[in-house]
Parts: C-alpha cells; structure tokens; sequence
C-alpha cells in the first residue's frame, strides 16, 4: 500500500489549459478536463467574452443565467474553496492579441468559431509553436454525429476542412506540437452541427490535451 501511494502522489493535477473559446464546443472540452482525476490540469484559464444565450442549452442545463459570461459561469459553476486541487481562472474578454496570457500554459486550446477566424488561429497557433506550447484546434464541427472525427497532427497531414486555410498565414506545417481535429466539413457542406459530434470532438480534443500534457511532462518527443 505504501507504494501504491507514493504512485499516487505521483499523479496529483499539474500546468495549465488555456481555454480560448468556452461555447457550445468549449464548455464541453473544458467539463471533460476538469472531471480529469489522477494527473491532468492543476488550472484552467478560460477565455471569452460571449453571455449565455437562450438557445445555449448545454450551458443553461449546467444552471447557467442568460446573459451571464460563458467564462465566469464556469467559474461560478465548477470552483470548488480548495484550490490546491483545481483552480479555474474566467477572463470574460474576446482573445485578441493578448499572447502574454499564454506564455506558462502547458497546452492551448482554441474552440473560438464564428466569422472569420482563421487570423487569430492563426496567430495564437504560430506563437504556441514559437514559444515550444502544444496548440490544439478545430477542424471543422458540422455532422450528424455518425462521422468520423479526425485528429491531424501536423498540419501538413489535414486534407481538408477550414484547417486548410491556416496555409495562407504561414502556419507551421511541420510541427508536431499542433494538432487539427474535426470533421473536416464546412458551412457550405449543409450539414447541422449536432450535440452527438460536438462531444466527440470535445472527447478527441481532451483525449490529445492530456496526451500532450503528459509527454511535455515526460520529456517525450512529439
């Protein structure tokens, strides 16, 4: 028994997630990594300046407030008063430029959808793989829920989906700390985005942050 618990002293939550985006995708990634037992994420920041919606219905079945910032309802939802065991930090702002916010995280996650993002993809991507941070994002979140969700890492191994249009700002193609996940629709595909392919892609995202969470901590090549 007493080797059984210096092994788990071992396994006690460490780093930092920095969430950007805490919507209908988000929320999701962000409910799977903090449930995390044995290791995971000893913090999570997350970033947006979004409210709840009427139609937000994951969030409001959680018991978020209409008009209340996704962020600071996370907070306010999950937080317990010990912190030693998981702390949540809630910016509720649009990420823009602000990459010192980024600079101790062990991972990135970006789920921010909606108009042209591709930019600040972009942008938060290259300053990950400047600075040695795994950087996970969406490849496109429209289907039924019966297709396949791919993870893509590098980017030079995406085949389709938005993910494509991060060549046209220069990002990082061979880099194996950045990984794509998705389905590798579009818009213009006509497909819904159902609650079924929403959680799994929110399961393949957690499933790679924790991977690359585990092999930074190890030392490991990507």
């Amino acid at each position: 028994m007493d080797m059984v618990s210096e092994m788990e002293k071992k396994l006690v939550p460490y780093g930092k997630l920095v969430l950007l985006g805490a919507g209908r995708l988000g929320v999701r990634v962000f409910k799977r990594i903090i449930m995390t037992h044995r290791g995971g994420f000893s913090k999570i920041s997350v970033i947006d300046g979004g409210t709840i919606e009427e139609n937000d219905y994951y969030h409001l079945l959680m018991g978020a407030l209409p008009k209340e910032n996704k962020a600071s309802f996370l907070k306010r939802r999950f937080l317990t008063p010990d912190t030693r065991y998981k702390d949540i930090e809630a910016l509720p702002f649009d990420f823009s430029d602000q990459f010192d916010l980024l600079k101790d995280a062990s991972v990135v996650v970006s789920t921010i959808a909606g108009g042209d993002t591709i930019p600040i993809v972009a942008a938060v991507g290259k300053f990950c793989v400047e600075n040695g941070i795994p950087f996970i994002t969406t490849n496109g979140v429209f289907g039924f829920g019966d297709e396949d969700v791919k993870v893509c890492i590098p980017l030079a191994a995406v085949t389709e989906g938005p993910a494509l249009f991060l060549k046209d700002y220069d990002f990082p193609q061979k880099s194996f700390i950045t990984a794509f996940i998705g389905t590798g629709k579009l818009i213009k595909d006509g497909l819904p985005i159902s609650s079924v392919i929403l959680d799994k892609i929110a399961d393949a995202i957690s499933i790679q942050a924790l991977k690359f969470h585990h092999r930074r901590k190890s030392g490991r090549l990507y």
